[in-house]
């Protein structure tokens, strides 16, 4: 995809763009993190299993995939008013299907259309810092777009847990509804009418979106241990890796015809890429399933709801003053391996802190919370900068897309999959605290990996 700025892109009024650019990105690490801190209460009013909640939460992956898959094709034949409006329209709209679900079905069917709508939000927040901005205040629009990522979402548990005691679990997607409202009411100020463009209408055919869709729901399903196969009925075990394969295949025998294809194979040569693109995987699935172990470790210790939001809360704000700290004393044509050893340190030393404290006092578990904030600032950003320092034009565009799939993934796999450990271990006759605290050592497991791969790579001095 090549970077053109639309027609009249210079008349954009950037004192409402900045605004558009830190929500596009808020909104969605908001939802992120709400779902996460209250996907426990949230299945528990669903009456879902955590095998059928993993099931809604790969299906709202498979949404936001194809939401990303068909951004350039959307933004390009409507322009960037007509998808923000529609797209942010639908989320809204979802987000109220998704509070008033009382079933499996209609809850998979309201995730489904909530990915559809915001899955492409963090993308086009990206690339509006490219398209509608001159180069001078590109990287002002990029900080708007940083400040939107940890800013935003700072209250996401402290709210989510407050709404949730008072009103009940519906509210957590309320809640993503108001800030979509909002969203929506900010692009109609900040975006100018645009001239609809049937040039741009030639996009990928959506049977490669669905050939992808199914190597990563088959893939998935995999990894999240088989929950929804008969273990007995040896035939259906074959059929998950089949179908991967079979996705995987229909895709590239589709994407080579393109002159631009959507995941160009040529970026695997790219070293910095690909191992950036490993590392981003480790860190969405350490960060997201952090957020959704740790309320359950404090309804292990019989915390409240609102303290547990506070504690998360607690988390976000050190994050945002561990950015601060970051943008004043890193360098970032220089040295940032040290950075991101330290934040991967801090992170796993939180960790096996909360595996291993007592249950009282409970204030310590403030120290393990803050010593992880650091991961999520002092790893990702030298991370991102590494990651795309090789990468422009059409590669930098494919390369972001690419590592936005791969959180989406990470994500769900993080959430489906923890809940999944949980319910075993508590079924083998663990505690919940026990179970939780058994998942954070899993997690320092990750980040040991994580540490050793981040030593042993050149690419990212």
């Amino acid at each position: 995809m090549t970077l053109s700025p639309p027609p009249g892109a210079d008349l954009y009024p950037r004192g409402r763009l900045y605004p558009l650019i830190l929500l596009c990105a808020g909104v969605e690490f908001f939802g992120v993190q709400a779902y996460a801190f209250g996907a426990h209460s949230l299945s528990v009013g669903l009456g879902l299993t955590p095998a059928e909640f993993a099931l809604a939460s790969t299906v709202y992956t498979v949404a936001c995939i194809a939401a990303i898959f068909k951004h350039q094709w959307a933004t390009g034949r409507f322009g960037y008013r007509r998808y923000l409006l529609v797209s942010t329209a639908v989320y809204v709209a979802a987000s109220l299907l998704c509070a008033a679900s009382d079933g499996l079905a209609s809850f998979c069917a309201a995730r489904f259309l909530q990915g559809l709508g915001g899955g492409g939000l963090f993308l086009s927040s990206r690339l509006m810092c490219n398209l509608f901005l001159p180069p001078d205040k590109r990287l002002t629009g990029v900080m708007w777009m940083s400040h939107g990522i940890l800013l935003v979402p700072v209250f996401a548990p402290l709210s989510t847990a407050l709404l949730g005691e008072w009103f009940g679990h519906r509210a957590l997607f309320v809640q993503m509804a108001a800030l979509g409202a909002l969203l929506w009411w900010t692009a109609w100020r900040a975006l100018p009418r645009e001239p609809a463009s049937a040039e741009s209408a030639r996009g990928h055919s959506p049977a490669t979106a669905l050939a992808f869709a199914v190597a990563v729901v088959a893939i998935e399903l995999m990894l999240q241990g088989f929950a929804w196969v008969d273990l007995h009925a040896h035939e259906l075990l074959s059929l998950l890796p089949l179908l991967a394969l079979l996705g995987l295949t229909l895709y590239y025998l589709r994407e080579r015809r393109q002159e631009r294809p959507w995941l160009d194979p040529r970026v695997l040569a790219d070293r910095p890429f690909v191992v950036g693109g490993l590392l981003s995987f480790f860190f969405y699935l350490v960060i997201v399933e952090f957020h959704y172990t740790a309320p359950l470790l404090g309804r292990g210790l019989g915390l409240s709801w609102w303290a547990i939001g506070g504690l998360l809360t607690l988390f976000n704000l050190s994050a945002y003053a561990s950015y601060w700290l970051f943008q004043k004393k890193s360098d970032p044509a220089g040295r940032l391996k040290g950075w991101m050893t330290g934040g991967v340190a801090a992170m796993g030393a939180g960790c096996l802190m909360l595996a291993w404290l007592p249950s009282e006092p409970r204030w310590l578990y403030a120290l393990p919370i803050v010593l992880q904030s650091c991961f999520a600032v002092f790893v990702i950003i030298p991370l991102s900068i590494r990651m795309f320092r090789n990468l422009s034009g059409d590669f930098y565009s494919h390369g972001y897309r690419t590592r936005l799939i791969m959180g989406k993934v990470a994500a769900s796999l993080a959430i489906s999959g923890a809940a999944l450990a949980v319910e075993r271990r508590q079924a083998l006759g663990m505690t919940l605290l026990e179970a939780s605290q058994r998942q954070f050592l899993w997690l320092a497991l990750i980040c040991a990996l994580f540490l050793l791969l981040i030593e042993r790579q050149q690419s990212i001095e």
